[in-house]
């Protein structure tokens, strides 16, 4: 895997780059390849028109403003003052009435960029999603660095850039301009670098990656590789350790050929338990995926 992924958990690269190894994806992976460039235009065209949007809000609201401002100044001086209510009163509404249109996000949802059903691209995407919070949550160090070399590691405000509206143009796209478009205040400008401490992305490695791991030797190299790390953890990785092992019984030799229901009713038979099976099967257990999140996932075989 050090062939695929040659990133240590002390090296910082750049935030695409990094998006690309938290995927386990291979070194200089192109970003298309990942994201085709169809959905990647349609996130910035997305994110151009809600540039263009807010504006108009923003418009609206000083107008607004200005006219709610005017109606306050001729209810107080005229008689009568209908006149001036009436305009304080329809520039009082128009204001609050585009301030809570500026609060709906306009960023697209995964299955709004997806014309067809595509499952690898649904995963990327929801990868996406993770990485751009655990860099909000400060889970990932993510710092710019300016034109002149300085190196400044992002505050919480800047961080939580990522999770506003097309925050994911901070990630996907170098084209700075587009990261104009994000409404958050305040946005990082400069080169953005991330340090991923050994995280890869929590969809691409589950009890079903063990599960479906066609090659024997390959699988065997990964069962030795999670029980030597729950060794390490002692008593606080039993659980997992036991979900290794009902992993290692469903792939057992003379189980293979049977439906999931079949070898569920043989393991139940010898004392595994059927909700174990299930949610390992469906890769939804949480005592498996948890520890996952402790591991140096950047060694994983």
């Amino acid at each position: 895997m050090q062939e695929q992924l040659p990133l240590s958990p002390a090296e910082f690269v750049k935030i695409r780059d990094g998006f690309i190894a938290f995927l386990k994806q291979p070194a200089g992976t192109p970003i298309e390849l990942i994201i085709p460039q169809e959905v990647l235009g349609a996130m910035a065209s997305a994110a151009r028109l809600g540039r263009t949007r807010q504006r108009k809000l923003d418009f609206l609201r000083s107008i607004s403003f200005l006219v709610a401002s005017t109606g306050a100044v001729l209810g107080a001086v005229m008689n009568p003052s209908i006149i001036g209510v009436a305009m304080l009163l329809a520039g009082g509404g128009a204001f609050v009435w585009a301030h809570n249109r500026s609060k709906v996000r306009s960023e697209p949802e995964i299955d709004e960029l997806i014309a067809e059903p595509n499952e690898t691209l649904q995963r990327n995407l929801r990868a996406l999603e993770d990485f751009k919070g655990l860099i909000a949550n400060g889970d990932i160090i993510c710092e710019e660095r300016l034109p002149d070399g300085t190196v400044k590691p992002l505050s919480p405000k800047a961080r939580a850039a990522f999770l506003a509206d097309h925050g994911s143009l901070l990630v996907v796209s170098r084209d700075q301009s587009l990261w104009q478009c994000n409404p958050h205040r305040p946005i990082p400008m400069s080169a953005l670098w991330v340090r991923l401490g050994g995280r890869v992305a929590p969809v691409f490695v589950t009890s079903r990656t063990l599960l479906d791991t066609a090659d024997r030797e390959l699988f065997s190299r990964r069962v030795e590789w999670f029980l030597s790390q729950a060794d390490k953890a002692g008593s606080k990785a039993n659980s997992f350790r036991a979900a290794v092992q009902i992993i290692v019984a469903l792939r057992r030799p003379d189980l293979v050929g049977l439906t999931f229901e079949d070898k569920k009713e043989r393991l139940a038979a010898e004392g595994l338990s059927n909700s174990r099976m299930e949610k390992l099967h469906a890769g939804i257990y949480p005592a498996f995926n948890n520890f996952l999140r402790s591991l140096p996932m950047h060694e994983f075989p």
